[in-house]
């Protein structure tokens, strides 16, 4: 027995309660499903070939029209030879030819409207225009036929009658009534055989149109008017075959026997689309059956599974309940309620199973109490160790708490000493700045940067970047610079300071490091820069136009790699307004958050949309903002030092308040167009405006002249849509005047030649003499170019 049922109990074993009763449903569904999917494939197929019934009544309506178009031009054909052939094939063959069982049929019918119309344009012969429309008519009952058996409807038991009077009666007895009038018509030698050949077909068609109506009315009851229809036609082809016999003898019969025949094809028609009609609603109707017929052995399917599920349903909670009642006993007991104890009131096997666990309860309840007394012991034990210990693990942490403070102490005074050997105080001079900063990555770093005065008042600018971070690195850090600025505060050429000190370091050099560095001399009365790289980043020069470019570098090894290495000094010029950075990877490769790089694309556009107007501090400033918005709080990869060298691009612009002297007063602001014509307003203004003292009226007329035709005819080359903005100001010590044009860098004062005052006045070359009176007259005479034009500063002291 075991052996038998060893494949079932080892499946048993491996399945949930639920898996189990699932899998006895599903067993159970798949016998109903197979017991009746018998009954269903021929429910079925039986549909499917009712419709197939179906589409054969469609095709055959389509095969009748067509029939009846032919007849009638056949008609028509023999009597008027003009008429076109028919043109009612394209769609019946268009249907046909999507079955390949009615090739032969259809090619037949083909070839017989491809003789039609060969003869209606070679033969004039009504005789042969019949005979080829005939030949056409019994091909198409030929494919009416073939159709008939491509769609099973002459397989049909309950319509066979019926089927027999649609696809060979009806559309037989068509040709016939047809035949007969044309046959009549024509007045041929074999009349007497035709007529006698139409008498023997439509007598032989009755019975088994009598067949198919009985049939078709008693399928259909509804098709009654199958019958009255029917005894119309018959009558009618009574009177058709008496007219005909007439005709023979009597040719004047003629008419009456074309308006009989016409009657009765159209009688026959008509009983044809009847019969149709009632064919196919009894197909309906068998469908509907048949599917009423699926949907009810669906719907017993379904409620046996749903009576199978309700009973397994109930088996699996009254399963599940005791199941519960076992867990939640056992968890109880497990989360130390010792005194739980299982109860079930079921009389399955579960129940052996409670019992079971309450002895094992009660056994356990009574050793747990021996194990208790026995850790209660053991505990006391324990506890007096855990103090020693804790007590000894104390007194170390607090040892290595001390200890971790005296090293963070001396690392943040190491911290404050490297940030106090660079250098804080920036110089800022009228004409140019420089500022700089260094954060490290860690305690301590290993960039560094410096700027310092030369003795032929040049400046040095410096930037460096040692490999490696933390102590290690700060230390070299110090000894790099330390050896790189004595080198350098003597003014040689960059190239050979970096020479020097590679060897140098090259010699003080036990951890193997090295140093990146690039360093530069800036000369701040022309705005040149002499440079050298040491494997640094390339400074990135920004020109007052917003254009970026990376300056000039070789490929130059690091410092303290190889000793007895050259490198090499390159020029550069910082025009007006123009900015030089200098910095380190820790720009380039701050990392975001999401491992992304700040990037040299990313750095170039920031310079780019840099103001250079708010100073070197300003743009250093603004770019660690930058770099620290990008890296969102992530820790830093990297030291991060820049350097900002900025030309200056003179005195505001007028469009910008200028900070006031003390005390000062803004009198005037008058905007003129560079033509002469307009300075004699200007004078007027400015009379008025210094009305109270007419001495600097006169003395600020004189200077404003002389510098307006300057710009005028010089400065604007005379073009007189410009604009020239004059402001004057007073204060208790000053007479402040500030000429502002659109115009190139034009400065009067060095570019108009210095007059001789000593020579005649045939002598003296012409030019320089205004101006020499614009700066005996005012005090102080200066010009600037501030990127979008000149600036003329006057200042004039007030002598009270």
């Amino acid at each position: 027995m075991q052996t038998l049922f060893a494949p079932t109990v080892w499946l048993s074993g491996r399945l949930t309660f639920s898996r189990k009763y699932l899998l006895i449903g599903v067993v159970v569904l798949l016998a109903l499903i197979a017991l009746s999917q018998p009954v269903l494939q021929h429910a079925d197929a039986t549909i499917r070939r009712a419709e197939l019934e179906r589409a054969g009544l469609r095709a055959f309506v389509i095969q009748a029209d067509t029939l009846m178009v032919l007849i009638e031009q056949r008609h028509v054909a023999i009597q008027d030879a003009t008429q076109p052939p028919p043109a009612a094939e394209q769609q019946l063959l268009a249907a046909a030819q999507r079955h390949p069982e009615l090739a032969d049929a259809v090619t037949r019918l083909q070839t017989s409207w491809d003789a039609v119309r060969t003869t209606d344009e070679y033969s004039r012969d009504p005789q042969h225009r019949f005979a080829t429309r005939t030949a056409t008519i019994n091909a198409l009952l030929s494919l009416m036929q073939a159709s008939a058996r491509l769609h099973r409807l002459n397989v049909d038991s309950a319509l066979d009658a019926a089927c027999d009077l649609l696809t060979v009666r009806l559309p037989l007895v068509l040709e016939t009534l047809g035949k007969q009038r044309d046959v009549l018509t024509l007045d041929l030698v074999e009349l007497a055989s035709y007529a006698l050949g139409a008498q023997v077909v439509l007598a032989e068609a009755v019975p088994s149109l009598k067949t198919g109506v009985a049939q078709l009315i008693e399928r259909r009851p509804t098709a009654a008017n199958l019958q009255h229809a029917l005894t119309v036609l018959l009558t009618g082809i009574q009177r058709q075959q008496d007219t005909a016999d007439r005709a023979l003898d009597d040719r004047t019969a003629l008419a009456d026997l074309s308006t009989l025949s016409r009657a009765n094809l159209a009688q026959a028609r008509l009983l044809l689309d009847q019969a149709v009609t009632a064919a196919d609603a009894y197909l309906v109707a068998h469908i509907e059956r048949l599917q009423h017929t699926q949907w009810s052995i669906a719907a017993i399917l379904i409620g046996t599974v749903i009576a199978i599920a309700y009973l397994f349903a109930g088996i699996y909670l009254s399963t599940l309940r005791s199941l519960k009642n076992l867990s939640q006993g056992t968890a109880a007991f497990c989360s130390g309620r010792l005194d739980t104890r299982i109860t079930i009131d079921t009389r399955d096997e579960l129940v052996l199973v409670a019992r079971n666990f309450n002895t094992v309860a009660t056994e356990f309840q009574r050793l747990l109490e021996v194990i208790r007394e026995q850790n209660a012991s053991r505990q006391r034990e324990l506890e007096t160790l855990v103090h020693i210990r804790t007590a000894e693990l104390a007194k170390s942490n607090a040892q290595l708490r001390a200890a971790g403070q005296r090293v963070q102490e001396e690392l943040m005074l190491a911290r404050s000493m490297q940030a106090a050997i660079l250098p804080q105080d920036f110089p800022n001079e009228v004409t140019w700045a420089i500022h700089a900063a260094m954060y490290p990555a860690r305690e301590l770093g290993g960039d560094f940067y410096d700027c310092f005065a030369l003795a032929d008042g040049r400046y040095g600018i410096l930037i460096a970047d040692v490999s490696g971070k933390g102590v290690g690195a700060a230390f070299f850090m110090a000894v790099s610079r330390t050896v790189l600025l004595d080198l350098a505060i003597n003014g040689g050429p960059p190239s050979e300071i970096l020479a020097h000190a590679n060897d140098l370091l090259c010699e003080r050099n036990p951890m193997q490091l090295f140093v990146t560095a690039c360093y530069g001399i800036y000369d701040p009365r022309n705005g040149q820069l002499l440079y050298a790289n040491a494997g640094h980043h390339p400074p990135l020069l920004r020109q007052a136009s917003g254009s970026i470019t990376a300056l000039d570098c070789a490929q130059d090894v690091a410092l303290g790699v190889m000793d007895g290495l050259t490198y090499t000094d390159y020029t550069a010029t910082l025009a007006l307004g123009a900015t030089l950075l200098l910095y380190t990877d820790g720009v380039t490769e701050a990392l975001s958050p999401r491992g992304q790089e700040y990037g040299d694309d990313r750095l170039h556009a920031w310079l780019k949309a840099a103001v250079p107007a708010d100073g070197a501090e300003a743009l250093v400033n603004a770019l660690v903002a930058d770099v620290a918005s990008f890296v969102a709080g992530a820790e830093a990869s990297d030291d991060l030092t820049c350097l900002v060298l900025c030309r200056k691009s003179g005195e505001l612009c007028v469009d910008t308040p200028l900070p006031l002297l003390d005390n000062m007063t803004v009198l005037l602001e008058h905007h003129l167009h560079a033509r002469l014509g307009d300075i004699p307003p200007l004078a007027e203004r400015v009379e008025t405006a210094l009305a109270e003292r007419p001495d600097l009226a006169l003395a600020a007329n004189l200077c404003l002249e002389e510098l307006i035709v300057n710009t005028v005819q010089h400065g604007l080359n005379g073009e007189s849509d410009r604009l020239i903005h004059v402001r004057l100001s007073l204060s208790d010590e000053w007479l402040q005047i500030i000429i502002k044009d659109d115009a190139p860098p034009f400065d009067p004062f060095t570019e108009a030649p210095v007059p001789n005052i000593e020579l005649g006045l045939d002598e003296r070359p012409i030019g320089g003499l205004g101006v020499h009176l614009v700066k005996s007259i005012m005090d102080e005479a200066r010009a600037y170019y501030d990127g979008s034009g000149n600036l003329i500063v006057l200042l004039k002291t007030l002598h009270h």
